[in-house]
């Protein structure tokens, strides 16, 4: 008796896995169509399960990945193409300099990334937006090769960046 109803369980379990088979391939047949109305691939979200699969989908044409521009890329480029302006210059100049010279952002909206940037390099002190969205270099006063110091804000109060000294704590009132 014991034997009939293991048998009758593995009956059950070879068809339930062959249902499953069928509902995984008419996935990926979903997903694949859905992939080339999108223009991705569409599996993102699933991740394959089994070495086979694994292998199968690396014959097929899948994009390349892209690789990560170097660090200060972008903030490079910027003071060089910045450097030989004698004006304030557009940021869509800047972003069509870097185009050009393969440093844009590598994301889907690189101008906002490029916003990003240069107001990071505003505030380290290193360009100046002139307004209307026209940047600058800050013209060096020292003739050192080493980067300008960032400026003080006077927009509001000046920010405490640290109270104490490394190892040690403030003063009290003694």
């Amino acid at each position: 008796m014991a034997d009939q109803f293991e048998d009758r369980l593995r009956t059950e379990l070879a068809a339930i896995q062959t249902e499953v088979d069928r509902l995984e391939h008419k996935r990926r047949l979903i997903q694949e169509l859905l992939g080339h109305e999108s223009g991705s691939t569409g599996r993102a979200a699933a991740k394959p399960k089994s070495a086979p699969r694994r292998a199968a989908r690396k014959g097929s044409a899948a994009p390349a990945k892209r690789t990560r521009r170097p660090r200060g890329l972008i903030s490079s480029k910027v003071r060089e193409f910045l450097a030989k302006q004698s004006e304030p210059v557009h940021a869509t100049e800047i972003l069509a300099f870097l185009e050009k010279n393969d440093a844009a952002p590598q994301s889907a909206k690189p101008m906002p990334t490029l916003q990003s940037t240069l107001q990071r390099m505003k505030e380290m002190g290193e360009i100046e937006n002139r307004g209307r969205n026209r940047w600058a270099l800050l013209s060096a006063s020292s003739g050192s090769d080493s980067p300008p110091a960032p400026i003080a804000r006077s927009d509001g109060p000046p920010v405490v960046t640290s109270t104490t000294t490394f190892g040690t704590r403030p003063l009290g009132n003694s």
